[in-house]
């Protein structure tokens, strides 16, 4: 049963989010597992049962931090602007004017969000789901900011 979208957001954005928190959730309870095998009682799961709400706050507040800081912004719209195959990690280099290492760290942090993924062998990164429409959210946000900008100083 799918939750009920009652935010008018793009549903794509809180399904993706809660698709990369249930995988981190799931990495985390086999990595205790296995941490905790012969130590007797395994500690509790990485997400217990009413903890939804503030993980799920957390995550988008991260998720909002990571995506409007200007330089991820950029990489960000790229990626989800970008072809199917993905931008070549080269364009975004030159798009945000660092080096590669730098563009790495900056599309690791949203990659490690959820909001774009790498193919490592064609060196490409394209936008999720969640990350294009947190994309198109930003960018339409931007558009009524300014349209009620322009009709106020036009005295409307």
């Amino acid at each position: 049963m799918s939750p009920q979208n009652t935010s008018g957001l793009p549903p794509e954005l809180a399904r993706g989010l809660a698709a990369r928190l249930r995988d981190a959730a799931a990495a985390a309870d086999r990595l205790a597992d296995f941490a905790f095998a012969e130590a007797g009682d395994p500690p509790p799961g990485a997400l217990e049962g009413g903890e939804e709400g503030a993980v799920g706050l957390d995550f988008a507040r991260r998720a909002l931090h990571a995506a409007t800081e200007a330089t991820n912004a950029a990489i960000l719209h790229a990626a989800a602007a970008g072809p199917e195959g993905g931008v070549a990690l080269a364009e975004l280099q030159e798009r945000a004017g660092l080096p590669r290492l730098a563009v790495l760290e900056r599309v690791h942090e949203l990659l490690q969000l959820g909001l774009v993924a790498r193919d490592l062998p064609a060196d490409t990164v394209c936008a999720t789901p969640a990350g294009a429409a947190l994309d198109a959210l930003v960018a339409d946000l931007g558009a009524d900011v300014a349209a009620w900008l322009a009709a106020r100083r036009r005295g409307a």
